[in-house]
């Protein structure tokens, strides 16, 4: 009997989360970035971090994921096409560029369902890549501060 209860309150946790994670991908996915995401995210020298709902409420952000990616150079030029692509029409807050590419960036994409959406980029001198994807009720000035002032 407990068996079961344990297994129907499973199944039941399942189909109320499969809502929200669906919902999450769902408005990320008309960004090229949605891609670095899919395809890096389970490989080795990878760390990938995905949060929302509760943690995030205390920020207003209700989206974040982020991605680390080290020693793989065909995951660096084909993230910055995936940039490329998405900051088209995105208001570029900071974006600085070093031999031709882009090794720090900072934009604020187009709205989605009334939420702003940013994504942050940064590249350091070993190659290694750092993406993060944020989406929320914040503004642009919200983001800095979070990012910014020391807790």
């Amino acid at each position: 009997m407990n068996c079961f209860r344990y297994t129907l309150t499973a199944m039941l946790a399942v189909c109320l989360l499969l809502p929200a994670v669906a919902k999450a991908e769902e408005m990320q996915a008309d960004l090229r970035i949605h891609e670095v995401f899919r395809r890096y995210g389970k490989k080795r020298n990878v760390t990938m971090v995905e949060l929302s709902n509760e943690m995030l409420e205390t920020y207003s952000i209700t989206h974040y994921k982020s991605i680390i990616i080290r020693e793989d150079d065909e995951a660096l030029s084909f993230t910055r096409r995936c940039l490329d692509a998405d900051q088209q029409g995105a208001r570029k807050i900071k974006e600085v560029t070093d031999g031709g590419g882009v090794i720090s960036a900072y934009y604020q994409l187009s709205e989605n369902a009334g939420l702003n959406r940013f994504i942050l980029f940064k590249v350091n001198r070993k190659g290694v890549i750092t993406l993060v994807y944020i989406e929320g009720d914040l503004d642009s000035d919200d983001l800095i501060t979070i990012l910014f002032t020391d807790k």
